[in-house]
């Protein structure tokens, strides 16, 4: 019986993982909260606990060459990240009108994710783990992505942050 390779295994990880992701998407698009939250209140309240020279704000191309999302297709987008390339800490939320833009928003971050992963596992395992923990909650009209430490606690000032505007 021959040995599995180490690139099929984490090849087979990276799948599950997707599937994960995209079934929890799913869940979360199905419902959530349609917010009337200010934008910049939702991004100050998702933000403030970071580190800001760790989360650093990223311009509308940079939102463009990092997600491939076009910013003119939401209402509002705000990305931030780590400005070194050894570091997979990233962070966006969005604000949408439609369907439309919350699956591509969806796609483009879980792609984003996968393609991370694959690119850390080589050489950063710490960043890949990273990865493999990221967190995209859609929530009727929002959405956030995560990479970093303590996603659940990011995940949870934004959803009190959308709760604080209804």
């Amino acid at each position: 019986m021959k040995n599995s390779s180490p690139h099929l295994l984490q090849a087979g990880m990276t799948a599950v993982l997707l599937c994960f992701l995209v079934l929890f998407g799913m869940q979360a698009f199905g419902g959530g909260i349609n917010s009337r939250a200010d934008f910049d209140a939702v991004s100050t309240k998702v933000t403030e606990s970071l580190d800001p020279s760790v989360y650093e704000p990223v311009s509308v191309s940079g939102i463009r060459r990092y997600l491939d999302l076009n910013p003119e297709s939401f209402t509002d987008v705000a990305f931030y990240r780590n400005g070194d390339a050894m570091s997979a800490n990233e962070l966006a939320i969005v604000r949408f009108d439609s369907e439309k833009a919350a699956r591509d928003f969806e796609k483009a971050v879980n792609e984003r994710i996968h393609s991370q992963h694959e690119i850390y596992a080589g050489y950063a395992p710490e960043q890949a783990a990273l990865m493999e923990q990221a967190l995209v909650d859609i929530q009727g009209n929002y959405a956030l992505y995560y990479t970093g430490d303590n996603p659940s606690q990011i995940d949870s000032l934004f959803v009190s942050a959308l709760k604080g505007g209804n």
